[in-house]
């Protein structure tokens, strides 16, 4: 159950640049890759599982042999908890709420996963780019030898989201290829993130890019 742990929050830690925008509102944007539009949206697999959670606020979507598991978010914001505090991190990981958690099940935890979460912004103004750009500083301070294959700007769902493809390597639990969609709705950020090891990201790039692809946000 530790190992289930330990795997699942070094990839939930992806999440806590959502955190990490409250306190990077005030720094200046670093120098950045020129986000790439694209063109119309693609359709979602037509073999993808669907799911929509309970009050009807969004849904996502995910090939049929990966496997929802809502109960471990309690637990998997603990581990990551832990994890940031044996790494001396500040970041306030009580503003973001995971809502939704479901992967490949493995010996060891869900491998490749899939993540959800969201948090609301305080009173100032917040341009998407914004957000984007204080995600990514966010996540520069958690990870080492951060890299960043590509950054799509583009529409999911009729809202504008970007969509960025990196890889780093968390301290003591090794190195993961993320595909990591930012949006803003609202005064709300919606994060949906992709992981696995860099070794077998190509095996699931595409489907990847397809789930991410696929939030809806219906309210």
């Amino acid at each position: 159950m530790k190992k289930l742990l330990i795997l699942c929050a070094v990839i939930l830690l992806v999440l806590l640049p959502v955190a990490a925008v409250v306190g990077c509102q005030q720094q200046p944007a670093p120098a950045t890759p020129t986000p790439t539009p694209t063109p119309a949206e693609p359709t979602i697999p037509a073999h993808f599982t669907t799911y929509t959670d309970e009050a009807g606020l969004f849904g996502i979507s995910y090939p049929p042999d990966w496997e929802p598991a809502l109960s471990l978010i309690e637990d998997l914001e603990e581990a990551t908890k832990e994890l940031l505090e044996s790494i001396e991190s500040d970041l306030p990981l009580e503003r973001a709420s995971f809502i939704f958690f479901a992967g490949v099940p493995t010996e060891v935890g869900y491998d490749p996963n899939v993540n959800i979460v969201v948090e609301s912004l305080p009173g100032v103004i917040w341009t998407h780019d914004k957000v984007v750009e204080a995600g990514i500083r966010g996540i520069k301070d958690v990870v080492q030898d951060y890299h960043e294959f590509s950054r799509i700007k583009t529409t999911i769902g009729g809202r504008e989201a970007t969509i960025v493809d990196w890889e780093g390597t968390f301290p003591e639990l090794g190195t993961f290829h993320e595909l990591q969609m930012f949006m803003l709705v609202g005064k709300v950020v919606w994060t949906v993130t992709c992981g696995t090891g860099p070794e077998k990201f190509s095996d699931f790039e595409d489907d990847f890019h397809a789930i991410v692809r696929s939030l809806r946000i219906f309210k």
